[in-house]
């Protein structure tokens, strides 16, 4: 039996728009001790979606960004600091060249994850900390795709990925803010094209909503002035209001939107692009809203690195 806390672990998200680390252990009684929740937008999917090439530029800030939380995790007691991509690394053409750079520069390895492995991870991260019934299904708006993943005791049924994410819509569709009325159009086209590949949707199943959109979305609707993910976590944003507000912010410039406190000025000019991807998500699907959860992938990339420790 165990005496003392098990060793300290890190992992870190490398998303489309953002790179994410959590840091934790598990402590003798069984329980995950969370030491640090890292936020920070990297954009490694910038300019992905049309030449399918991660930029010089890029992986130069993303690198930076790496190795900030390598020492930030070592400086907590890590004994492993794992990342892994997603969307915008599945898709880049020269991702061994990035992977590469990564190793030189941080040390670490970078992982390339599956989007059924997404949705899984997403899946179990999601629920950390929320009281959720048997059986749910979790919603992923991130920067490149969307996951959708369904199932029951933190193990998923069915799950899938569909490449329409924030900052794909915004570089496709959004070259200006607002967008014309024929941009958010086409914007919608492609979306609702996308959001065929979702599995029938079972009537009455709880929906939680992850990442950058939903918790903006959520912040706005609950009126969180600064960021807090206890007061956030749980909050159910309902069907209509998000509609609301993806009107709201499609009808506005970035100056505008980043008059808004909850919005972080390195997310405005993609927020309208997520808003309408989840409003026409919440209208396929049928529910009336979703639970907003402040975790996500990062969780479930933890949970399974400290189940190995």
């Amino acid at each position: 039996m165990a005496t003392e806390p098990g060793p300290i672990r890190a992992a870190i998200d490398l998303g489309t728009n953002t790179a994410l680390m959590v840091t934790g252990r598990r402590n003798t009684d069984g329980t995950i001790e969370i030491l640090d929740d890292a936020h920070a937008v990297a954009r490694l999917g910038k300019g992905v979606d049309a030449s399918r090439r991660i930029g010089p530029a890029t992986m130069e800030r993303v690198c930076g960004i790496l190795a900030g939380y390598r020492d930030r995790a070592l400086g907590l007691g890590a004994a492993e600091v794992r990342v892994f991509g997603t969307s915008a690394l599945r898709e880049a053409t020269n991702k061994r060249e990035f992977i590469s750079r990564v190793r030189q520069e941080t040390g670490l390895e970078l992982v390339e994850v599956s989007g059924e492995e997404e949705a899984d991870l997403t899946f179990r991260g999601a629920a950390f900390g929320l009281r959720l019934p048997e059986r749910y299904a979790v919603i992923d708006i991130g920067g490149g795709s969307t996951e959708l993943a369904l199932g029951g005791g933190q193990r998923v049924s069915q799950a899938v990925s569909v490449d329409v994410g924030a900052l794909r819509i915004t570089e496709r569709c959004f070259p200006a803010l607002p967008p014309t009325a024929a941009q958010r159009e086409a914007a919608v086209v492609i979306i609702e094209r996308a959001l065929e590949g979702f599995f029938p949707y079972p009537g009455g199943t709880v929906l939680v909503g992850v990442a950058g959109t939903v918790t903006t979305l959520g912040a706005l609707d609950r009126g969180i002035g600064n960021f807090d993910a206890q007061e956030l976590n749980g909050h159910f944003l309902a069907a209509e209001r998000a509609a609301q507000w993806s009107e709201r912010l499609l009808g506005m410039g970035v100056d505008q939107i980043c008059r808004l406190p909850q919005i972080h000025e390195q997310r405005a000019d993609i927020i309208g692009a997520g808003a309408l991807i989840l409003g026409l998500a919440l209208t396929r699907l049928g529910v009336a809203g979703l639970r907003v959860s402040t975790r996500g992938i990062r969780y479930g990339l933890l949970l399974r690195e400290l189940e190995t420790a």
